[in-house]
C-alpha cells in the first residue's frame, strides 16, 4: 500500500487503481442516552430536532420509550419526559412545536409545546406502530402497523390525531410492517413477503402491487417533488434489499442492489435525486444514480435505524444503538462504491 497524497495503490486483476483512503465522513454526537435510538426527525431545518427510542424503567425492569430534543443543531441533547411506557420507534414532527411518536403495544403520544408536554392517543391496535407521518404537515396522518398475523393494516387519522381509523390493506393473507406516504394522498402499505399496497387516495381504494421480492419490507421513502419516484428497502435471510421506482409503482419496482449481510433500517429521500439509506454496522449508504448506492466511511460499528436530512443533501443525522447519533455537514462524504 502507497499511502503518500492520501492514496492507496491496489492491484486486482492485473490492473493499478488508485483509491482514496477512507476517512470517517460523519461526526458522532453525545446523545446523553444509552439505549437504542430508532427514529430522528427535523422539523423545519437543522436546528430543532427530536430522536426516540427506548431506555431502562427506574427499577431496571424493562424498556421505557424516550424522546430526546436539541435546539442547536444537534450539539445537545435534553432528555424529555415522554409519559411512554413502551419503546417508541418513529418521531415525526409537523413543525418545532406539534409533533407525534409512536411504538410498541399500540404506544401512541403527541405533543403541542415541543415535546414539554406528551399525551396519549387513543388508537385502535395493539400491535407494534412502526412509523408515524403527516406528509403534507396538515391534519391528516398515517400510523403503519406491524401486523404478522395476516391482517395488513394502517391507521389515518383527519384531525391532526384527535381520532385514529384502522383501514384494512391487502386483505386476510397480508401481514403489514407500515407505510410510506408521498402525499396525504398517495403512498403504500409495505410488509412481510414483499407485500407492497399502493393508494392514490388514501387508503380509500387500493391495490397490491407486486410481489416486489420475498424480502420482508420495513421502510419507505419518496421524492418531495415527485410522488411517482421512491425507494422501499428491507431484508430476507442473507441481503438488505433496495427497490426503486418512478411510476409509482404501475409497474414492478426495480431492484437496485442486494448487500450481503447486510440488514437496512432506514431510508430518507430529501431529493428527487438523492437517497439514504442505512443498516447494521454502521452502514449508510447515499444513491449515486436511482440504482447504484455508494458507502459512507462512518466510523462507527453500531447498527444505525434511522436517517434525516432535512434541508437538502448537505446536513444530515443517523441514530443507532446504543444512543448513537452522527451528523455530517458534507452530505456524507468522500462516498465509496
Amino acid at each position: 500500500m502507497n499511502s503518500r497524497f492520501g492514496l492507496s495503490t491496489i492491484v486486482t486483476c492485473g490492473l493499478l487503481l488508485l483509491v482514496p483512503l477512507a476517512f470517517a465522513a460523519w461526526d458522532p454526537l453525545n446523545s446523553g442516552v444509552v439505549g437504542p435510538l430508532y427514529s430522528v426527525h427535523f422539523p423545519e431545518g437543522t436546528q430543532v430536532g427530536y430522536a426516540v427510542g427506548a431506555g431502562m424503567d427506574s427499577l431496571g425492569g424493562g424498556d421505557v420509550g424516550l424522546v430526546i430534543k436539541t435546539t442547536d443543531r444537534g450539539t445537545n441533547w435534553v432528555l424529555q419526559v415522554a409519559e411512554s411506557t413502551r419503546s417508541l420507534r418513529s418521531v415525526y414532527f409537523k413543525d418545532n412545536n406539534t409533533g407525534y411518536a409512536v411504538g410498541d403495544a399500540g404506544t401512541a403520544i403527541r405533543t403541542t409545546d415541543g415535546g414539554a408536554n406528551w399525551t396519549a392517543m387513543t388508537v385502535p391496535d395493539t400491535y407494534m406502530l412502526t412509523g408515524v407521518q403527516f406528509p403534507e404537515n396538515g391534519q391528516i396522518g398515517y400510523i403503519g402497523v406491524c401486523s404478522q398475523s395476516g391482517d395488513g393494516k394502517v391507521l389515518k387519522t383527519t384531525d391532526g390525531g384527535d381520532s385514529w381509523t384502522a383501514i384494512s390493506v391487502g386483505g386476510p393473507a397480508s401481514a403489514s410492517c407500515g407505510c410510506g406516504m408521498a402525499t396525504d394522498s398517495v403512498g403504500v402499505a409495505f410488509g412481510y413477503d414483499g407485500f407492497v399496497y399502493g393508494t392514490t387516495d388514501g387508503f380509500g381504494t387500493g391495490a397490491v402491487q407486486g410481489p416486489q421480492t420475498i424480502a420482508d419490507l420495513v421502510a419507505a421513502a419518496f421524492s418531495p417533488t415527485d410522488p411517482n419516484v421512491g425507494y422501499l428497502i428491507g431484508n430476507d435471510s442473507t441481503h438488505g434489499v433496495i427497490r426503486y421506482t418512478d411510476d409509482g409503482g404501475a409497474t414492478l419496482w426495480d431492484s437496485v442492489r442486494c448487500y450481503p449481510i447486510t440488514a437496512f433500517y432506514g431510508v430518507d429521500m430529501p431529493t428527487s435525486e438523492v437517497a439514504w439509506v442505512c443498516g447494521t454496522g454502521g452502514m449508510i449508504l447515499r444513491s449515486m444514480t436511482p440504482h447504484d448506492f455508494w458507502r459512507s466511511t462512518t466510523g462507527v460499528t453500531a447498527d444505525m435505524y434511522g436517517v434525516c436530512f432535512p434541508n437538502g443533501v448537505d446536513t444530515g443525522y443517523a441514530v443507532g444503538a446504543g444512543g448513537t447519533i452522527l451528523r455530517t455537514y458534507d452530505g456524507g462524504g468522500p462516498w465509496s462504491p
